[in-house]
């Protein structure tokens, strides 16, 4: 049996505005403890660092912390644990600055922690991995849709980090060219404000076009229909290019997939390819995370999360995510 004192693994999914987290025990699949917190994006270096510190220290409760992962959209230098965020309103005073360096000055008791930096969808990408055995033995391409397109590319339950097997470099489809600039421009949050100004004269975001056509709004229904063209119009050559067995929505723009699917069924049913929207895209994240440290460790890559309910929870989002 394991104690309940024994060491924890710290699990965040980090965005521009909120931070989540939870805890698995050294070794387990299972993990505890979800918060949310606010992301404090804006502030200093010292604001910022010691914000990620208390966060850590929160979780871990007290108890011996072995590892801690991090799940960050880019730019950022995973190797080294280096933000390369600048110009896009979130973490810019950090650019440059070593993560583990600055945890350690907070608490000398990391000193001998692990830490790892993952791509946010790519974290998503394990963690789907995780729940779904097929995704082991297949190709998948995973997409959230949040404040940007984040994407990741998977044969047979591995990462696809270079361009092979038809995916783009990095698995990376952002910036690749579409319309009069990047799909992240068209896919993502400010896409769907987008086409909602264009088309209805005011900028409304995915919640308030939810709400609308949950009311049978045809004007917020016709703004969706038009929205899923443009994914669709976006992701067939990737598509065609990699071919994969399964395509996987998530981020928080992907909740009004009941509005907007139809063009992307369409589009996946010519391809032959079978579609999935994952609604509990942070959870995912931390799952894909916890994997990493499970299968260092030789533990089995899945897990289950469990909620403690009576934790108090701030709402977040971030970019380029599962958000």
């Amino acid at each position: 049996m394991q104690s309940n004192n024994g060491p924890r693994t710290v699990l965040l999914d980090v965005g521009g505005t909120g931070i989540k987290g939870c805890i698995s025990r050294e070794g387990s699949d299972v993990m505890e403890m979800y918060r949310e917190f606010p992301a404090k994006s804006d502030g200093s270096p010292k604001v910022i660092f010691d914000h990620f510190s208390a966060i850590i220290k929160t979780l871990g409760g007290g108890r011996t912390i072995s590892g801690i992962g991090f799940a960050f959209p880019g730019p950022f230098d995973y190797s080294r644990g280096i933000s390369l965020m600048q110009g896009i309103g979130k973490y810019d005073s950090i650019f440059g600055m070593p993560f583990r360096d600055e945890m350690v000055k907070r608490d000398d008791r990391l000193k001998s922690t692990r830490m790892i930096f993952v791509h946010d969808t790519e974290a998503f990408a394990l963690g789907c991995v995780c729940v779904r055995p097929a995704a082991r033995h297949s190709k998948v391409m995973c997409l959230c849709i949040g404040t940007g397109a984040g994407s990741a590319f998977l044969r047979d339950g591995v990462v696809l980090k270079h361009e092979e097997y038809g995916a783009p470099p990095d698995g990376w489809i952002y910036s690749l060219p579409f319309r009069a600039s990047i799909i992240d421009d068209y896919v993502s949050r400010r896409g769907l404000e987008m086409t909602a100004e264009e088309m209805l004269g005011e900028s409304l975001s995915g919640k308030e076009l939810s709400e609308r056509s949950g009311r049978g709004e045809e004007g917020a229904l016709a703004v969706y229909r038009r929205f899923g063209e443009t994914v669709a119009e976006a992701i067939r050559p990737v598509l065609a290019s990699f071919e994969p067995d399964l395509l996987i929505l998530g981020g928080k723009i992907a909740n009004g997939y009941p509005y907007f699917g139809d063009p992307l069924k369409e589009l996946c049913a010519e391809q032959k390819i079978s579609i999935e929207v994952e609604a509990e895209t942070s959870v995912l994240t931390m799952r894909g995370l916890n994997s990493r440290f499970s299968r260092a460790k030789g533990g089995r890559p899945d897990g289950t999360l469990q909620r403690d309910r009576s934790e108090t929870t701030v709402s977040a989002a971030g970019r380029d995510h599962p958000e």
